[in-house]
């Protein structure tokens, strides 16, 4: 796990990873960051994050609610076993979450 100084630091250094599927306007960078903050400095557990990670992938890929519970675990293992450091992973579900949240495909 990276050590980050800052919740900014870990911002600009993950800032180019966002989803470049939807135009980023100035209120979804917003939104996104302030997301990416408070997961940040919440401290879920890392495999936490790696599930809630692999949710929202699934939303995306599949829709609400049509996976199962194994398809979660298999893929969260990958996660895991990979070396995404924790504010890559707290980016990338800021990111997932609000492009599901603009696309309407998270609640």
């Amino acid at each position: 796990m990276s050590k980050v100084k800052s919740p900014e630091e870990a911002y600009q250094k993950n800032e180019k990873k966002s989803l470049i599927i939807i135009e980023l306007t100035k209120d979804l960078k917003m939104e996104i960051k302030h997301f990416y903050q408070h997961l940040l400095n919440s401290y879920f557990p890392f495999d936490a994050l790696c599930w809630a990670l692999v949710e929202l992938q699934l939303i995306f890929e599949k829709g609400s609610k049509k996976y199962s519970e194994s398809d979660i675990k298999k893929r969260a293992e990958k996660f895991l076993d990979s070396d995404l450091d924790y504010d890559t992973l707290c980016w990338l579900i800021s990111s997932f979450k609000t492009y599901l949240e603009e696309i309407k495909l998270y609640p």
